[in-house]
């Protein structure tokens, strides 16, 4: 796979999933703060969100972070991010999108495959569960389904991200959770990135 197509070099993608990551620990700390203590399922309804270019659908109890109320660490590549409103067994449960800026027009499965073995060869206890092609309304996109640590001393986390590209421009859907999650709450997470699509 040619990795020049997507990025520069192979130090600034290995940066970007970096990047991409911790923006899961920021949304989580920062979903702390508007956090409640009590616990509830979540509506199984979902309803549209729209971000310009995208649209992704999201319960609507679920808090909405936009750019205006990050942190200054989070990287300037997220878009949104979205959490529950309460913690499920101390973990807020969260979708965020990023986008990335190509140097050059790469299509969305060779995009995720650079990204799942960066992935694989950066992160803490990774485990690949699935990965399979989808059809973003005429868009190719490849969603990846995985556990991992964000680092050693964290807990294990199960991803489900999205991975899509338009032109030069790159998105990554990310939703995170505990591995322990109620099967529930992990197909809403699961339909609520997969419904992301591109204008």
């Amino acid at each position: 796979m040619d990795y020049a197509k997507i990025s520069s070099n192979k130090e600034k993608m290995r940066d970007f999933i970096k990047k991409s990551l911790a923006v899961l620990a920021i949304v989580i700390f920062t979903a702390v703060l508007y956090g409640c203590k009590s616990e509830s399922a979540p509506e199984t309804g979902l309803q549209s969100y729209d971000g310009g270019l995208y649209t992704i659908n999201i319960s609507p109890d679920w808090k909405i972070i936009t750019q205006s109320e990050f942190y200054p660490e989070v990287p300037k590549e997220t878009l949104v991010a979205f959490t529950t409103p309460e913690a499920y067994d101390g973990f807020f449960i969260n979708v965020n999108i990023i986008k990335e800026d190509l140097t050059s027009e790469v299509s969305s499965i060779d995009y995720a495959r650079a990204n799942i073995n960066l992935a694989a060869q950066n992160l803490t206890d990774y485990e690949k569960v699935q990965e399979a092609q989808v059809d973003l309304n005429g868009l190719p996109g490849m969603v990846h389904i995985y556990t991992a640590r964000l680092n050693p001393a964290e807990k294990l986390i199960r991803f489900i991200q999205l991975y899509a590209t338009k032109g030069k421009d790159a998105y990554i859907v990310t939703g995170g959770m505990l591995p322990s999650t109620p099967k529930e709450i992990r197909d809403q997470v699961g339909a609520s990135v997969t419904s992301f699509r591109l204008r």
